[in-house]
């Protein structure tokens, strides 16, 4: 992504970040892995930043408990950024060998390119058990989800 396209999708969603929360509630925890990428999800569609930063992390907790990574708020717009607009379904929950607080949430979505063509993409999203913050969304590769404007045959592989 050129560093133009990118500035301006910082401060789009920068400019509509949502409700500045301090936490989630006990009662908004993910309590299965499932409803972790479900609230991830609701919220990269409410273009709510501080929510989504609030199910996605690493096992030291939710990334606006932890402050880390230190760039967390300019990934979350990019993520953002890639998956608004993206209706998508979950197709099922594996397990991650040798790590009981980990699985992987298979997730097909739907995109429409600028060609109007319809494409659809399974993408696994890694979900951890962060303890008492519940399940948390942990890893994302968004080049399987496909980047926004480009055709739906384009992929790019590494990074």
């Amino acid at each position: 992504m050129n560093r133009r396209l990118l500035s301006v999708l910082l401060a789009a969603a920068l400019g509509c970040g949502g409700s500045q929360s301090a936490g989630v509630t006990p009662q908004e925890l993910a309590t299965t892995p499932e409803a972790a990428v479900r609230n991830f999800m609701q919220a990269v569609a409410d273009s709510n930043i501080t929510r989504m930063g609030q199910f996605w992390g690493s096992a030291s907790g939710p990334a606006t408990v932890t402050r880390q990574p230190a760039d967390y708020q300019d990934r979350l717009v990019v993520t953002q950024a890639y998956l608004r607009q993206s209706p998508f379904r979950l197709l099922r929950t594996d397990p991650l060998p040798n790590q009981a607080d980990r699985r992987a949430v298979q997730v097909e979505f739907d995109r429409v390119d600028l060609d109007g063509k319809r494409c659809t993409r399974a993408v696994p999203i890694t979900v951890l058990n962060a303890g008492k913050h519940g399940w948390i969304v942990t890893g994302l590769d968004l080049n399987q989800v496909g980047t926004p404007g480009r055709s739906c045959s384009v992929t790019r592989s590494g990074t």
